[in-house]
């Protein structure tokens, strides 16, 4: 009505996408063209926003999807093997296929193409080796009843050296290469290994199962106080006396020399490995005897250094050789308890020595030898090796009297002098035969201190010792020159060369069969004295000592070229 005011209408927002008419009936429906009808009458902002829902919608499906994918867990079908095959399983083919060593009457072994590596002079092991050469029938590990519990930087345990570095040094080297196994390298560890390698044998009627039987014979005639008696060693047997009396003024370097035998087979004041000894019912440790040993040399080192007293005219011998066990006995263990004593039984060396020259029976006595100076510069050399202090005077002066003493023309080396020849006493060993034992004392010094393997002297004197081998016969016995040739030719030409290999065979031949047996009663282990060129004066404990140490040569000294083949 005119005169009412109108009231508003709200707008109709659905009026402009309302449905579009269906076609009247009889006419033909087209899905797709009521589609484009519908797109063509909505808004562009309401297709925007179905067209984001749309991909919004498709992103979550693809997104659960994947976490499903991540989260699947695999299916394990578990495979049944059949009992009469083998199931081959794939593997990377190793660079050289370790074959081991060839069996006798293996010759129908198939072909193959596969490189293979054998170690002809290596034997068969029957048990497991650790990484540190130990080669006991178990495995050590860091075990504390080893030289050190604490482990190095590098693996292992740590060695003798100031510092972290890993490693024991188990065998004295006189070079700087591999050998054994370090600077001490094949005395605890790897000597089945190193005995096969330099010709020794295992086994009964072995070398080995020689330096046991003689170890057991010294350990057994040890004095109650630590030290080893020449005339009194018999005061410790079993049954039946050993016969063999030496002189007592040489105890101290008998002493020395009985503990460098049990070094040289790697045992050392630590060691808690026991046996009961057969002949005596007595259980011995070797660690006990070694120690006792060790602390009788302290007690009588006098202030100055010298071990054993400054008895008799040769006192120089003593003290060379006990210096020397103690400077091997630091060397193995570290050991503080050691240290002072070796050191000073070192100084006491040096100042024996004659000024410029060398040395002989007595401190500063201005006469030298070329005997007591092999003696003093195997000291010198292992105080080195054992971090000890050691100048370069000592052996300056010892190289100076070495190459004094040698003739030029065949390299043998003299007493006192150049050509002094044969060395005897009077009344005592003129009647046994001349070796060149002095020819292999210059040797060694020569090698000890220069390092030189193509110095002429040692050639030289290789061929004029592989002229005169070791033999078990008449006169021609001399445990001191069977040493001094062993220690020198394997240093120079072993494992591997011509004159250490006929040399060695001699060696064996003479020593092994010779030595005392169980049927021989407490002497089982020892070596007759009076057969021998020096026997009169060391008595029974030095035969026996001596020749155990000859028969330690494959692993007490690492050799000192590398163990190199020569033609």
């Amino acid at each position: 009505m005119r005169g009412q005011p109108q009231q508003p209408q709200e707008p109709d927002y659905g009026a402009e996408y309302q449905q579009a008419p269906l076609p009247p009936d009889g006419g033909q429906f087209s899905f797709s063209s009521w589609i484009e009808e519908q797109v063509r009458n909505t808004p562009w902002w309401l297709i925007s926003i179905a067209f984001h829902l749309i991909i919004l919608a498709g992103m979550t499906v693809i997104t659960f999807k994947e976490e499903v994918k991540i989260k699947e867990e695999p299916t394990i079908i578990p495979l049944q093997a059949k009992a009469d095959k083998k199931l081959d399983l794939e593997r990377p083919r190793d660079v050289f296929e370790r074959k081991g060593i060839p069996k006798v009457g293996q010759d129908n072994a198939p072909p193959t193409d596969e490189p293979a590596i054998f170690f002809p002079e290596a034997e068969e092991s029957d048990h497991n080796e650790s990484a540190d050469n130990e080669d006991y029938g178990k495995m050590k590990g860091d075990s504390e009843e080893f030289l050190s519990a604490m482990p190095g930087e590098g693996g292992g345990i740590r060695g003798r050296q100031p510092g972290k570095a890993a490693g024991v040094y188990d065998a004295m080297g006189v070079g700087g290469g591999g050998g054994g196994g370090g600077r001490y390298g094949g005395r605890l560890g790897g000597r089945r290994n190193l005995v096969a390698r330099g010709g020794g044998t295992q086994g009964p009627g072995g070398t080995e199962s020689a330096v046991t039987a003689g170890l057991r014979w010294l350990a057994r005639h040890q004095s109650p106080d630590g030290h080893w008696s020449s005339q009194g060693f018999n005061a410790q047997c079993a049954n039946s006396k050993c016969p063999g009396d030496g002189y007592s003024e040489y105890d101290a370097g008998l002493t020395g020399l009985s503990l460098l035998a049990f070094l040289g087979a790697g045992y050392t004041h630590l060691t808690k490995e026991t046996y009961v000894d057969p002949h005596t019912g007595k259980t011995i440790n070797w660690g006990e005897v070694i120690k006792n040993g060790i602390k009788w040399l302290i007690t009588n080192q006098d202030a100055e250094g010298c071990f054993g007293g400054r008895h008799g005219s040769k006192y120089m011998y003593n003290h060379a050789i006990a210096a020397l066990a103690m400077a091997e006995a630091y060397g193995l263990t570290n050991s503080a308890l050691f240290k002072d004593a070796a050191q000073k039984g070192v100084d006491f060396i040096l100042a024996a020595q004659n000024p410029y020259k060398a040395w002989r029976y007595s401190k500063l006595c201005g006469d030298n030898d070329s005997s007591v100076t092999g003696w003093c510069v195997m000291v010198l050399k292992s105080a080195d090796i054992s971090g000890l202090t050691v100048g370069r005077t000592g052996y300056e002066g010892a190289k100076a009297f070495i190459v004094e003493v040698t003739d030029e023309a065949y390299y043998k080396v003299g007493y006192t002098a150049k050509g002094t020849g044969k060395v005897v006493v009077q009344g005592k060993n003129e009647d046994w035969d001349g070796h060149e034992a002095l020819t292999a004392v210059g040797m060694l010094c020569r090698i000890f201190i220069d390092h030189q393997k193509g110095d002429p002297a040692l050639e030289g004197g290789a061929k004029l010792l592989v002229a005169d081998l070791p033999a078990y016969s008449g006169k021609k016995i001399d445990y001191y020159y069977w040493y001094y040739g062993s220690l020198a030719l394997f240093q120079f030409d072993g494992p591997d060369g011509k004159y250490w290999k006929g040399w060695n065979e001699a060696m064996k031949n003479a020593l092994v069969p010779t030595q005392k047996t169980k049927k021989d009663g407490c002497s089982d282990g020892s070596w007759d004295v009076d057969v021998d060129r020096w026997g009169f004066e060391g008595g029974r404990v030095y035969s026996t000592a001596i020749n155990v140490l000859t028969l330690e040569v494959y692993y007490r000294y690492e050799n000192a070229f590398g163990g190199g083949k020569r033609k």
